[in-house]
């Protein structure tokens, strides 16, 4: 079970850098932290969607543990995020207000993307 949830959270995650590193070739770094937002918002959705298919029935409480697994993406992605630009730059872009952002966007994507796939699933 923790691996059927760790698998979409992880890839989620990745989805999101791979986006802000593709962007890094054509953009300034302070216009990726500006849309990253957008780009952890698309990938939790997703990995919210991906964890109630690989988990189908197996928890009471989905979307309480879809949103606490999108936390964990956006404080996952923060960090990741963080340490990128630190390792590129010798200097720290994120702050606090980054953090509760990204945590807040990774949260509520991931449980719609988790109230999307249940109405789907439902509904076949």
């Amino acid at each position: 079970m923790i691996r059927n949830v760790l698998s979409p959270l992880f890839s989620g995650v990745g989805g999101s850098l791979v986006l802000g590193i593709f962007c890094s070739t054509f953009m300034i770094t302070d216009k990726i932290i500006a849309i990253m937002p957008l780009f952890i918002a698309f990938n939790s959705a997703i990995t919210g969607y991906r964890i109630v298919e690989n988990l189908n029935s197996q928890v009471g409480k989905l979307h309480l543990l879809t949103f606490i697994f999108g936390v964990a993406g956006g404080a996952l992605t923060f960090a990741a995020v963080n340490f990128m630009i630190f390792f590129v730059d010798n200097t720290i872009i994120l702050n606090i207000y980054d953090l509760s952002k990204y945590i807040v966007v990774s949260g509520i994507s991931t449980y719609l993307g988790a109230k999307l796939a249940v109405r789907y699933f439902n509904d076949n």
